[in-house]
């Protein structure tokens, strides 16, 4: 190699070298974007100001709620956040509805506005005041900017929660071993009060959900996670032995046994979670004991076992007749079942432990068969 293109060769390494330190230093230099806020957005419009909601028109709109954009320094895409409460301060807010970009009005339904007047408290048949403010936000909550808060008198109908039925290979369901708990027509239903559904029952490892009828639609209910179907998308939180399944499930994760399934449907909550049972199912006896014979636990009705945790007895029951099972002749031990809940006499058909139970009131004309599921945590009087 002659000299003149050693040179050459060092002349255009150098020319390199100064391009790269000239590249990074550009890099350096860059001008940094700040976005600040510069207005929040103004609510300028409610289209009424009291509304009277008519629980037979539910998907009926009820209200629309119109403001001004918020102003950012730099363009950018802005979130909105609706938001409702039953106080101006806005201390337990609850939130109607989210847009996006452009978008800024919203329109709530009969249904919508009902549910989010009796999550903060507003009372069935009365008119209450709710009051209304609009959020903006860049990403996930970034640079939030809040409006003025404005108000609408709302006269709310009573509230309806959704009724479950639980289904799945990790649920009691005594179907045929080519699909074992996944026959929707047998899915189990929970008992039901107000906002809370509960049931004790045999769950195990395995996939299950909700349905809201025993069918597969057109309700069902899963996770609120990215994961799961829009549609199916419901609990908002659940216990740590309930995680996401698939698409379409929730995946239980403990150990086979008897669990409280307890799901709180409150707008605010839409949580469920499994509880283990102090009982279990696998017993060899089961009694009856009530006003039928004194509520006497040394001379308890025996019942006859039909199959693991299922006990029948034939006995004249008369109406009004109360009573509880137990799993030995004394009310001193551990097993004892009743009516499902404390301090909730009735015949509603769901056991409950120990701890959790009271007495089963039989209202109808006269029966004469008792018969006790312990791990579907049922009963039924024929």
């Amino acid at each position: 190699m002659n000299h003149n293109t050693m040179k050459n060769n060092h002349i255009y390494k150098a020319l390199f070298a100064l391009l790269i330190v000239l590249g990074l230093s550009s890099c350096d230099d860059r001008e940094l974007v700040q976005v600040e806020n510069t207005s929040a957005p103004i609510v300028m419009d409610l289209s009424a100001e009291n509304i009277f909601l008519d629980k037979n028109y539910p998907d009926n709109p009820a209200l629309n709620v119109s403001w001004t954009q918020a102003g950012y320094s730099t363009p950018v895409s802005i979130n909105y956040k609706i938001e409702v409460a039953k106080a101006a301060d806005f201390k337990t807010p609850y939130t109607l509805g989210t847009v996006a970009e452009s978008v800024r009005t919203a329109t709530f339904t009969v249904n919508q506005l009902n549910t989010a007047a009796q999550t903060i408290g507003l009372v069935k048949d009365v008119p209450g005041k709710m009051y209304i403010r609009v959020s903006s936000s860049l990403g996930n909550g970034l640079l939030t900017a809040v409006s003025n808060v404005t108000s609408v008198m709302v006269t709310p109908y009573a509230l309806t929660y959704p009724t479950f039925y639980l289904v799945g290979a990790a649920s009691y369901i005594p179907t045929p071993a080519s699909a074992p708990g996944w026959d929707a027509a047998a899915a189990q239903i929970l008992y039901k009060k107000d906002n809370k559904s509960i049931i004790y029952t045999y769950m195990k490892p395995a996939n299950f959900r909700f349905l809201g009828q025993q069918a597969w639609g057109p309700t069902n209910y899963s996770i609120d996670a990215p994961g799961t179907d829009a549609a199916s998308r419901y609990f908002k939180q659940t216990s740590t032995n309930i995680i996401f399944g698939d698409n379409e499930n929730m995946k239980f994760t403990d150990p086979e046994g008897i669990y409280m399934l307890e799901i709180d449907a409150d707008g605010t909550k839409q949580s469920l979670k499994a509880t283990a049972s102090p009982l279990g199912y696998k017993y060899d006896n089961l009694y009856l004991a009530g006003s039928m014979n004194g509520w006497s636990d040394t001379n308890a009705m025996p019942m006859t076992k039909v199959s693991e945790g299922v006990f029948e007895i034939t006995t004249a029951v008369a109406t009004d007749a109360e009573f509880k099972f137990l799993g030995q002749k004394s009310w001193d031990g551990a097993l004892e079942w009743g009516h499902i809940l404390k301090d909730n006499n009735g015949n509603s058909g769901f056991l409950g432990p120990k701890g959790d139970n009271s007495n089963i009131v039989y209202k109808g004309a006269g029966g004469n068969k008792i018969t006790v599921n312990l791990k579907a945590g049922t009963y039924t009087i024929q």
